[in-house]
């Protein structure tokens, strides 16, 4: 059975691999400064780092978030070169390894087509940076998975996956959009053409932890398990603890815009 199989990506087991490796620069961090200055990522081998919602997303939310040990620390902000304006709180020091950010680019533009392509549609969504259309892309795709993959059509309404649902394969919308919703039916994303969906529960789960559904006509095609893992077998250890955490990253900020999405929801009932 599927929950019976082993994750395609193990983040603890990613985590000491890299560590172990001459690119980490293992640090202990006192002062929350001294994750923002420079231009390195950081992933937790121990300890805890606090940030509060409102400073990673404007939405007037008071809860705190902790990162705790495996994950990562402006890994986005260091792929994409972008301002650190997180404000993290230490309560304690913070053990990590540092990664070069010149390093993990690097890294990541020489990882195969399919893996590099989902950590770059991850960064896109976790900024909300509007894709752009890339004809190159899609032929460069169309090349590689035509073959395998497997082309569904679905009206408007239609549900292409529940929560819950075993988790198959990784999604590409060929054309048209969709949209994500929670258990309780809450709307919190949309996603068009040259997209992918399905990654998170893919890789780090067995199980989708979203309702997938079309919100136009739309093609999609379906990678199949095996065939992702293909892809993912042949990436270092280094790019794939990039991949595992970044898809991390990319579900925080969905949980961010959806609790916004109910805050503002409850206010304006108020």
């Amino acid at each position: 059975m599927l929950d019976d199989e082993p994750l395609l990506l193990d983040r603890d087991a990613l985590l000491q691999e890299v560590s172990a490796s001459a690119l980490a620069d293992r640090r202990t961090v006192s002062d929350s400064g001294e994750l923002s200055a420079g231009d390195d990522a950081f992933f937790i081998t121990e300890g805890r780092a606090l940030i509060r919602a409102d400073s990673v997303l404007s939405s007037g939310l008071n809860a705190t978030q902790t990162f705790s040990v495996g994950d990562s620390i402006y890994l986005a902000a260091a792929l994409s070169k972008r301002p650190r304006d997180w404000d993290f709180m230490l309560p304690e020091p913070l053990e990590v390894i540092a990664i070069k950010g010149d390093v993990l680019r690097e890294a990541v533009m020489k990882a195969g087509f399919l893996v590099n392509e989902v950590i770059r549609n991850s960064v896109t969504r976790i900024f909300d940076i509007q894709q752009r259309e890339n004809a190159t892309f899609e032929n460069r795709f169309y090349a590689r998975f035509r073959r395998t993959a497997a082309r569904s059509e679905y009206a408007p309404g239609d549900c292409i996956y529940r929560i819950g649902d075993p988790a198959m394969g990784l999604y590409f919308i060929e054309q048209g959009q969709v949209y994500l919703t929670t258990a309780r039916s809450a709307r919190f994303a949309e996603l068009g053409e040259t997209d992918f969906f399905g990654e998170t529960s893919l890789l780090t789960s067995h199980r989708r932890g979203k309702n997938i559904y079309a919100k136009t006509d739309c093609s999609v095609l379906l990678i199949d398990r095996k065939t992702v893992q293909a892809e993912i077998n042949k990436e270092s250890a280094l790019v794939k603890l990039v991949l595992v955490n970044i898809l991390h990253v990319l579900d925080l900020m969905n949980r961010l815009r959806f609790d916004h999405l109910n805050s503002s929801s409850f206010h304006q009932s108020s």
